[in-house]
């Protein structure tokens, strides 16, 4: 509860790393408490057995807590929103599982972990996060948010209604497939601009042999292409700077994408939704348009404007990712290992759980000189924050006696430390019997590059030959074609 209340408070210590959270009037042992309470707040120290089952068991605890805290209330429809945060580590040369990601702070790629992340949208701004997970390398990221997301719908209440929210990553087959099986659960995801939809195909063929099933192909970037709406609706829309916009969404039901040999698509039917935004005087805001997704069994209970403002509250996902690792320290921690890493993040969610629900109690909320509390929104996680380290209802909730924990015996616990080895900076693995060859041809003034991939290991050495033969006498052919 130290570190929980250090991190709630933070506005008043101003701490820029974990170790300077000791620095709080409510952590009240030594600094190095801290990481001891990171690495066993699930066991004790002196127990070396079964710790990996225990973290487990407490980690899956503490989100099943975090997700009956966030669906309190009688809502029937819950809203989540999924997206991929990174935890950069490019110093970390200890850290292991560490490989090659993006990051959207320094616009470009770094070197570090990918954590996957499930929020259910609060309103107001708030997004409380119910689960926080890494991503192992190896492991494809849609497939691992599938199972995360299981986790969680399998707590919801049966008769309750899930609407699963994600960027253009998430409208992928591996993502919409599993998920589309589920009970009550809706998936509203952006579309990519090119991607293309068909008709459903009714064919009245009988007898044996194979059913067509895609009819009439449209393209979403080309309107000449697309199907007559099948609803449009116009409305208009105040900005935050107090703008007018005016807003035309467009509904195309019931149409189907291409899938896979794992993932089929075929009888998975999305419902489409088209957003146009005009300024006042009706030129186009944006030069494309805005296609949402809507798929699941639930889809029907996701009508066009729940579809756009489902979507525009996603947003505030990515808000929760900015006040969490500049407020919250969540990405600051320094270790080597990145189960504490994990853990660390895990107490700045449950941080930003307590600010939520102390949302009502932080009445003394100080507004400055200069904002203008009629536009202004009070309640945000900003100044909740604030008024955490003002207020004095966290002085009257916590009082705890200091307790001494983390004695050492008469061994001297230092001798015990050990240098780890640097860890490798995980790639993907190319497939050593497999040989890339690369011919660059001359076609006029431009160079055409022709690449091919030839098995050395299932070939002999004779059948090898002959293939690389046949492929440069093809090339050669079309550099220099026969004339009959």
């Amino acid at each position: 509860m130290d570190l929980i209340f250090a991190l709630v408070t933070n506005y008043a210590t101003k701490a820029k790393t974990a170790v300077e959270l000791s620095l709080s009037k409510f952590f009240k042992r030594q600094y190095s408490s801290l990481f001891r309470a990171v690495s066993g707040y699930f066991t004790s120290r002196k127990n070396q057995t079964n710790r990996d089952k225990l973290r487990s068991d407490a980690r899956n605890n503490i989100k099943s807590f975090l997700l009956e805290s966030a669906l309190e209330g009688e809502k029937r429809i819950h809203s989540f929103a999924i997206d991929i945060t990174c935890n950069i580590k490019k110093h970390s040369v200890k850290a292991a599982d560490r490989s090659c990601i993006y990051s959207g702070s320094i616009g470009g790629m770094s070197i570090g972990h990918n954590y996957s992340v499930i929020c259910k949208n609060e309103g107001g701004g708030w997004m409380l996060p119910v689960a926080l997970d890494r991503i192992p390398y190896g492991e494809n990221k849609y497939e691992f948010s599938v199972s995360q997301v299981g986790f969680i719908l399998d707590k919801v209440p049966p008769a309750d209604t899930s609407f699963l929210t994600g960027d253009s990553a998430y409208s992928c087959n591996k993502f919409i497939c599993k998920l589309s099986k589920r009970e009550n659960v809706a998936i509203i995801a952006r579309m990519r601009a090119n991607k293309a939809i068909y008709e459903k195909y009714d064919d009245k063929k009988e007898g044996s042999g194979r059913k067509r099933k895609y009819g009439k192909k449209s393209s979403l970037n080309k309107p000449e292409s697309l199907p007559k709406p099948n609803q449009i609706d116009e409305f208009d829309e105040v900005t935050n700077k107090g703008d007018i916009q005016r807003v035309k969404l467009s509904f195309f039901e019931g149409y189907i994408c291409r899938g896979s040999k794992d993932y089929k698509m075929s009888e998975i039917e999305i419902n489409f939704v088209r957003v146009e935004v005009f300024k006042e005087t009706g030129e186009r805001k944006y030069d494309r348009d805005l296609w949402i997704g809507v798929s699941g069994k639930a889809r029907g209970k996701v009508t066009m404007k729940a579809a756009y403002y489902e979507y525009k509250d996603r947003f505030d996902i990515e808000h929760y990712f900015k006040f969490s690792k500049s407020k919250l320290l969540m990405d600051k921690f320094q270790s080597s290992d990145p189960k504490k890493d994990e853990d660390f993040m895990l107490f700045g969610a449950i941080s930003y759980h307590v600010l939520c629900k102390a949302a009502d109690l932080l009445d003394d909320i100080q507004v400055r000189p200069w904002e203008n509390k009629k536009k202004m929104n009070v309640k945000s996680p900003s100044n909740i924050f604030r008024a955490a380290s003002i207020s004095g209802v966290f002085d009257e909730v916590y009082q705890s006696d200091i307790k001494r924990r983390g004695i050492p015996d008469e061994r001297n616990v230092r001798k015990s430390f050990e240098s780890k080895a640097n860890q490798p900076i995980m790639k993907k693995a190319r497939d050593p019997t497999k040989l890339e060859i690369e011919i660059k041809s001359r076609f006029g003034k431009s160079h055409n590059i022709s690449k091919t991939s030839l098995n050395t290991e299932q070939e002999s050495r004779k059948n090898f030959a002959a293939k690389i033969l046949e492929k440069a006498t093809e090339i050669y052919d079309k550099i220099n074609p026969v004339v009959e």
